[in-house]
């Protein structure tokens, strides 16, 4: 329970910097990206690594999530951390939607396909 609330401690304050980092465009164009990626390097691989480690951070937590639902056959217990996940979001899709749209489709992909799932009954062997 402490690593969870430390894990979505760390990824929600490296997506929120992270979002606060990214350079904004007046026009999204490639001049304009290279422009940025030129003259202000390290705000740029700054927030690029923040973002990696908050999503990898959330996705640890939604890892913990899908084997516990698995393992227990229930959701009950972790319909508060479900709860707590999509707040998160939720607050930092304030600051960036498209960000916050990036971090949810990596946190969630993966995430899933780190979890260790493995079912065993009669009909489903795997």
């Amino acid at each position: 329970m402490k690593k969870r609330i430390l894990f979505l401690i760390i990824g929600f304050w490296c997506l929120k910097l992270s979002t606060n980092m990214f350079p904004t465009f007046e026009s999204f164009t490639a001049g304009a990206v290279w422009q940025t990626l030129i003259f202000s390097p390290f705000k740029w691989f700054g927030a690029i690594f923040l973002f990696t480690i908050g999503f990898l951070a959330i996705a640890r937590v939604i890892k913990t999530i899908c084997e516990q639902v698995v393992k227990n056959s229930t959701m009950k217990k972790e319909l508060p951390w479900v709860i707590v996940v999509v707040l998160q979001f939720f607050i930092v899709s304030f600051e960036s939607l498209v960000i916050t749209g990036a971090a949810v489709g990596f946190s969630l992909f993966y995430g899933i396909m780190d979890a260790n799932i493995q079912r065993k009954n009669r009909h489903f062997n795997n």
